[in-house]
Order: C-alpha cells, then sequence, then structure tokens
C-alpha cells in the first residue's frame, strides 16, 4: 500500500454522534492516527438506530479505524487527560454548544497555547454566536431550517426530511476539507489554528446552487431542467430517466415507439417541452408502466438516454460494476459477522476494512502510551476518571 497523506498525524475526536466523529474517522482512513475521547457511558450515538453493544450503524460508519478512551472530562484529573492528549496531537476535533469547551477550561485559548501547532476544530449547529447559538443542531431540524425538507417536498407540497444524516455528513465533508487545508497551511507558518464550521453553514454551501436558482425565479415561472425527468413506475419497480437536450429528446420517443412525438412542434424545443412537462411525464409514466426496469433500462441504453433502475442497497453492493471496481470491501466488526461496507472514495481498496471500536476499548493502552503505570491506571478506573471497556 502506498504512503497514506496523513501519516504520522495524530487526531484527538472528543466529538460525538456523527458530524465531528466521521471527519476525524476519515482523517484517520488517509493515514492519521485517530483517537476517539468518549465520557464514561460512551458517545450517545452507540444508542441511536439499533445494534449490540454499543455498535449501532452509525457508531461503526463514524468511527472506522479508530481507539477509544473513556474518560471523565467533568473531573480536573480527566481535563489533565485531554489536555495531555491535545499536547501530543495534531488535529483536535469537538461539536459541543458554544462555550462548553471553555467552561471545561479546554478552549483553543488554552490548548493552543500548550501546543500551538494544533489544529482545533469546532463544529456547531448554528454558529458561535447569535440568538440561534445555543440551540441543538439536530439532523431534522437543520434540514427544515435550511430548506432542505422543501427542496425535497412531497408532489402536494408537503416538505419530507430525506431519509438519512445529510447534514451532519456533508458536515463532516467540508470540515474533513478544512482541516486538509490548515495541515497545509501549517507546513509554511508552522502554526495551528482553530477552524470554526456550523452544519447550517455548510448545509447552505451544499445547495448553493437551488438556493440561487430560487432567488432567480422567485416571483416567475421556473421552466424544469429537463422534460421528461423523474422517477417512473415500470411493471415490476421504478427507474429513473432525464433527457438532455433535444437530440436526446429525439432518440427516447424513437427508441419508446412515439417517433411522432419528434415531429410535434409543441415539443420541439426544450421550452416547449417545459410547458407542457405535466403532460409529458404523464404519458411517458404510462408507457413505461407496460415493461420490466431492466427491459426498459436496456433499451435506453441502447439509445444512449440516461436513465438507471432504481436499487435496494442489495443489489448495489451486488451490481457487477461495483464489484468490478472494488468499491466494498469486508469490515470484521464484532460483535457481527463480517459486513461488506464501502471503502472512502480516494483511499486504496482491496485490503480489509478497520473496524470502529467499542466504547473505552483501549483506555488501558492509552493510558500506557501516555506514561502511566498500572497502578496509576487502576486508580482512575477507581474514581471514575476513565472506565476501561469490556
Amino acid at each position: 500500500m502506498t504512503e497514506l497523506a496523513y501519516e504520522g498525524v495524530t487526531v484527538v475526536d472528543m466529538s460525538q454522534g456523527v458530524a465531528g466523529p466521521y471527519c476525524a474517522a476519515m482523517l484517520g482512513l488517509h493515514g492519521a492516527t485517530a483517537i476517539k475521547v468518549e465520557p464514561p457511558d460512551g458517545d450517545w450515538i452507540r444508542l441511536m438506530g439499533g445494534g449490540r453493544d454499543g455498535m449501532t450503524a452509525l457508531a461503526i460508519a463514524s468511527n472506522l479505524g479508530k481507539r477509544s478512551i473513556c474518560l471523565d472530562a467533568k473531573k480536573a484529573d480527566g481535563r489533565a487527560l485531554v489536555e495531555k492528549l491535545a499536547s501530543k496531537a495534531d488535529v483536535l476535533v469537538e461539536n459541543f454548544r458554544p462555550g462548553v469547551m471553555k467552561k471545561l477550561g479546554l478552549d483553543y485559548a488554552r490548548l493552543g497555547a500548550v501546543n500551538p501547532r494544533l489544529v482545533y476544530l469546532s463544529i456547531t449547529g448554528f454558529g458561535d454566536s447569535g440568538p440561534w447559538a445555543a440551540k441543538a443542531g439536530t439532523d431534522s431540524v437543520l434540514q427544515a431550517y435550511t430548506g432542505m425538507a422543501t427542496l425535497n417536498k412531497e408532489d402536494s407540497g408537503r416538505p419530507r426530511r430525506l431519509g438519512m444524516l445529510v447534514p451532519d455528513t456533508i458536515g463532516a465533508l467540508y470540515a474533513v476539507q478544512c482541516v486538509g487545508a490548515a495541515l497545509y497551511a501549517r507546513t509554511r507558518t508552522g502554526r495551528g489554528r482553530q477552524i470554526k464550521v456550523s452544519l447550517a453553514e455548510c448545509c447552505a454551501a451544499f445547495q448553493a446552487a437551488p438556493i440561487v436558482d430560487e432567488a432567480l425565479f422567485a416571483d416567475r415561472y421556473k421552466p424544469p431542467i429537463a422534460v421528461p425527468s423523474g422517477v417512473f413506475a415500470t411493471a415490476d419497480g421504478f427507474i429513473v430517466l432525464l433527457t438532455l437536450r433535444t437530440d436526446m429528446w429525439e432518440r427516447f420517443c424513437r427508441a419508446i415507439g412515439r417517433g411522432g412525438w419528434v415531429t410535434d412542434p409543441r415539443y420541439a424545443t426544450n421550452e416547449g417541452r417545459g410547458e407542457h412537462a405535466a403532460e409529458i411525464n404523464r404519458l411517458v409514466g404510462e408507457i413505461l408502466s407496460t415493461r420490466s426496469s431492466r427491459g426498459w433500462v436496456e433499451v435506453l441504453e441502447a439509445a444512449d438516454v440516461l436513465c438507471a433502475e432504481v436499487q435496494t442497497y442489495a443489489q448495489l453492493r451486488d451490481h457487477p460494476q461495483m464489484k468490478h471496481m472494488g468499491y466494498f470491501g469486508e469490515l470484521r466488526q464484532p460483535p457481527y459477522e463480517p459486513l461488506s461496507v464501502p471503502y472512502l472514495p480516494g483511499t486504496e481498496h482491496g485490503g480489509p476494512v478497520r473496524p470502529a471500536p467499542r466504547a473505552g476499548q483501549h483506555t488501558r493502552e492509552l493510558l500506557r502510551e501516555l506514561g502511566y503505570s498500572a497502578t496509576e491506571i487502576a486508580a482512575m478506573e477507581e474514581a471514575r476518571i476513565v472506565v476501561q471497556g469490556s
């Protein structure tokens, strides 16, 4: 395996949930040593969504390849442990509400003074000041607040939440890019910095095009991007269909046996098809309902029309293209049988995926690396400053 980009970088991940932990996990999958610092009872994400031994799907996917230490940062000795970890780290990730880390004495002013090379990432829901600074930034709240649920509205106009943790995931993606930029800047300056990222701004940036689109067409007719376009029912499932440009429209018409539409003056231009979008989509839906998804995909692909069968995750894992490219790897994640999970894009494929840790799985190991003796570790466990996982 080639040398990974973040070999030699140490990340202390104090965050919980998904956005911060997934950011730290991505740094780890690119070669960093990622240490997950959890409270004595573990990250709350270990309780969300079901699973055994605190290994929920979200806990696994957001913590691949890390080691975990459980400590009580509300106690002075626990805070001293965090400070010692941070003094040797390159990156620290936290996602508490504004003011929490300062109250603990673990804010950037403190830890940056201890370790001037530290890149300190703070992720909040809505920013570190303002009327909503203290508001909890959950996925559903962010999808509603940032217009994402409106963008994904039902045909009736009812807003609809997307079925995965989109704000947290894209927050992690923007955050890991910011950390990479800060580490690169450190190669020139020799100094770290604090990075502040909010889920609200990440959701806004992610939706830049539809936000601009809404501003451009707020008070007048907005033509659809393409017609026909959308999800259409077939005889045995669903396909997604999209025709771009007039030449693709003409190939589509002939492929479905409606060559007469090519010469219909109402449908001759993109603008004209946009004005008749409801009619065209209805007629296309009636036609597509007469044949299987696979049958239509074969016909439309032969005509070079954009389309795909709507698949389940199981179908995705088993698809010949995914298997050919080796996009999924084997994860041996206790307490489960081997799982098939996607590799992080841009990393080498082919080997096993490193598992996520149980809460506190590496507490004693990490304390020994910090120089503590067995007697000192036992005393900290007795005082519930640290917890060793089972």
